[in-house]
């Protein structure tokens, strides 16, 4: 969220309260500003003044106004009551903005503000919340989504409940699920997962649709990061449409594309009530087979033959598939079109587990010992360097000219 922002208001507090109420009074349209102005002062300040901005008074202040005007309630506010005041009432000021600002930019700054100012854990949570209602109103929810791996830091940091918590980080999937941003939402269930475990049904949930979404997702290729989470792992012991949850997970992490092919056979009827998309897990499980071939092969020429029985396709249609993979990110390596050889540099794992321990162990073994056969070269070509620059050192002369 940055830095806390200082503000800056000159003259007097009352001063302050009266130039703020007569503001507030044109915008309701008061018949006698003045007398308004000073009903307000005369109340409790700084609920008065901040009553009387409610309503969607002050938030449809004008644009180039908004963040001005509400800098100087908070500056009232903060001078009355202290952070403390300010943080009572954050929550009420945040709710009317999101409801009523015309402005989404403008009004996202004011709660920007509001945020870095109150410093009690219940009231940033609360202006957080106004954060993303008002951002989905506004479509302007791309400005949250660097937020929202950060969400369980968050909350920890704001002290609230797991079902708090819970209710913030499922209001924003919900909201970027809302707004077609798949991806973002499928981070935010994480988030969830990571922020109030596994101990509820509602954790069980999440975690089916955050499996179903990788599935789906053409885009989404780290399965480690969602099969690592308890909540996922728990699924497999569950019955009904969360275990069948879990039986894709397991297929994702384990099958190739032959393999999952027949899991798609004998479960295709669990597999559409989950709402996978066969087609698009189908094309996902190409790419993931394709991965797991080049991490068997590393530093070796796969053929592109061996590719593609592998997933079923043309030997012409390897190439196409090659480069899927490493746009994906699953993969680096090259493509010899001659020999027709896919040589692999790197490969991601789908998960990391004592196997690939093992494998890793065993090829740094060999890594070692290539080394070590290597040494007596390396001593040698130095020796013999060494003994030719002696013989040079030797024969050489410096001749002077008269």
């Amino acid at each position: 969220m940055g830095a806390k922002d200082v503000i800056f208001v000159d003259g007097e507090l009352s001063s302050q309260i009266d130039e703020l109420a007569r503001y507030i009074g044109e915008l309701k349209g008061a018949s006698d500003v003045a007398a308004f102005a000073a009903e307000v002062a005369s109340g409790e300040v700084p609920n008065s003044i901040i009553q009387a901005s409610l309503d969607g008074v002050l938030a449809k202040a004008p644009e180039d106004k908004l963040e001005a005007v509400y800098n100087q309630l908070f500056a009232i506010a903060a001078s009355q009551g202290g952070d403390e005041g300010l943080s009572s009432v954050a929550a009420k000021v945040a709710r009317d903005i999101e409801a009523h600002a015309e402005s989404g930019v403008a009004g996202l700054r004011v709660l920007n503000n509001l945020y870095n100012l109150a410093t009690e854990g219940q009231a940033q949570a609360a202006v957080f919340e106004s954060m993303v209602g008002l951002a989905a109103r506004a479509q302007l929810l791309g400005t949250l989504v660097p937020l929202v791996t950060r969400l369980p830091a968050m909350c920890g940091e704001w002290g609230v409940s797991g079902e708090d918590s819970a209710r913030i980080i499922l209001a924003l999937r919900d909201a970027l699920d809302h707004a077609q941003l798949s991806c973002e939402a499928y981070e935010a269930e994480l988030a969830f997962l990571q922020a109030v475990g596994s101990a509820s049904e509602k954790a069980a949930a999440v975690a089916s649709s955050a499996i179903v979404r990788f599935a789906n997702l053409a885009a989404l290729c780290d399965l480690d990061a969602l099969a690592s989470l308890p909540s996922v792992q728990e699924l497999s012991q569950r019955a009904g449409a969360l275990g069948d949850a879990g039986a894709l997970l397991n297929a994702l992490l384990s099958s190739d594309y032959r393999q999952w092919l027949q899991f798609v056979a004998a479960n295709g009827e669990q597999l559409t009530a989950l709402g996978v998309d066969v087609q698009k897990a189908s094309d996902k499980m190409r790419l993931l087979t394709v991965a797991s071939i080049a991490a068997d092969g590393l530093g070796q020429g796969v053929p592109f033959a061996t590719i593609a029985q592998a997933i079923d396709v043309a030997e012409t249609e390897v190439e196409v598939w090659i480069i899927d993979v490493i746009r994906s990110g699953l993969i680096q390596g090259k493509m010899n079109q001659v020999a027709r050889t896919l040589l692999p540099t790197r490969s991601t794992y789908r998960t990391f587990g004592a196997d690939q321990w093992k494998l890793l162990g065993e090829r740094l073994e060999q890594w070692k010992a290539s080394l070590e056969e290597l040494q007596p070269v390396i001593s040698n070509a130095k020796l013999i360097a060494q003994q030719q620059a002696v013989q040079m050192a030797g024969t050489s002369s410096v001749t002077i000219k008269e």
